[in-house]
């Protein structure tokens, strides 16, 4: 999840180093807040959030967008005292609700801007490689906020922060026609106890087994079913930069070594998700695998998109199940231009 959560970012913006934005409050117990937009690997997303002390629901919705013609809507539970995660796609009713195990102390902190505010900032910094300056301050939806302006290679942007526990509340992109995009905004922030009905289980949901964590999940039995044998390396070729006319195709190629035979599964990422797919190895050795991406910038946003690419891999076990990833790729930039 968390190289996830790199690539995604990647694709808006790098921000740079301030030690003092590091610091930290203790981060409270009980809170609740909308986050539209919220930044995502499919699309603009809104997410409602629930916390009270050892558990937290987190409402997803996905609203239609080109290639894709139907709204996605979600609802997942921890119960951190429980080591327990629900997770029910509510968008569709042939899907049963699952519960599983969920060993982390809190959830994503892509999801938890609050619980997860040190751990957004240290991927934001990013060590430093971009200029992060001071420029004001002002309140996003009756929240107190220090305004912050990045400058990186990949673009410029301005993050706010809450005066009090530096969570970020608001981050913005801007485009190299200086055209302005919101890909994060906290809305209806409140520090009250949410209602108890919030935290109630699904009925009826369908034990999986297997183990979630705030950076990955395996489905399937433990370590001990998993085969002998792994993904090694994995690599991503450099993408060539795109430009003329939108939608845009662009083709990524990698290869995926293993120390013996197995399938493998894998997957590529550019600022959305390629589907899983797999891979037959009938001996140790390397392969070569490729995906094309669709990208469709939409006019109010410019003509330009780019950020970073990456390739993930995973031997499957000994049931026929696998974890997230056994290895990624570095990242590789890309870079599309449309010609309207």
């Amino acid at each position: 999840m968390r190289k996830r959560l790199l690539f995604m970012l990647g694709a808006v913006l790098a921000l740079g180093c301030v030690s003092d934005l590091r610091a930290q409050t203790m981060a409270p117990q009980t809170y609740s807040y909308s986050e539209d937009p919220a930044l995502s690997i499919i699309a603009p997303t809104l997410v409602t959030l629930r916390r009270d002390g050892p558990k937290e629901a987190v409402d997803q919705v996905i609203p239609p967008s080109p290639g894709r013609d139907k709204e996605f809507r979600s609802h997942i539970l921890y119960d951190f005292a429980a080591h327990k995660i629900y997770t029910q796609v509510q968008s569709d009713e042939g899907m049963p609700c699952s519960v599983m195990d969920y060993t982390s102390p809190g959830a994503p902190p892509e999801f938890d801007v609050i619980s997860g505010a040190a751990d957004l900032m240290k991927e934001f910094t990013d060590d430093g490689k971009v200029t992060l300056t001071p420029v004001g301050a002002e309140t996003v939806n009756g929240v107190p906020a220090k305004i912050f302006e990045a400058v990186s290679p990949q673009g410029k942007g301005r993050l706010w922060l809450s005066a009090q526990g530096n969570y970020p509340l608001k981050v913005v992109f801007i485009g190299p026609d200086g055209k302005e995009q919101t890909v994060i905004e906290v809305k209806a922030l409140s520090f009250a106890r949410p209602p108890a009905s919030a935290f109630t289980p699904p009925a009826n949901c369908q034990a999986i087994q297997g183990e979630a964590t705030e950076n990955s999940v395996h489905v399937g039995p433990p370590e001990s079913a998993k085969s002998a044998y792994h993904v090694t390396a994995v690599n991503l070729q450099p993408v060539a930069k795109y430009s003329g006319a939108c939608p845009a195709h662009v083709k990524m190629t990698g290869t995926i070594t293993t120390d013996g035979p197995g399938t493998v599964w894998y997957r590529f990422g550019a600022g959305q998700l390629g589907p899983e797919q797999t891979l037959k190895f009938a001996a140790a050795g390397t392969q070569t695998v490729s995906h094309v991406f669709t990208f469709v910038i939409e006019p109010q946003f410019g003509n330009d998109m780019g950020g970073s690419a990456i390739l993930q891999s995973v031997m499957e076990d000994k049931q026929g199940g696998h974890s997230e990833t056994d290895g990624a790729s570095s990242n590789a930039d890309f870079a599309v231009h449309c010609v309207r």
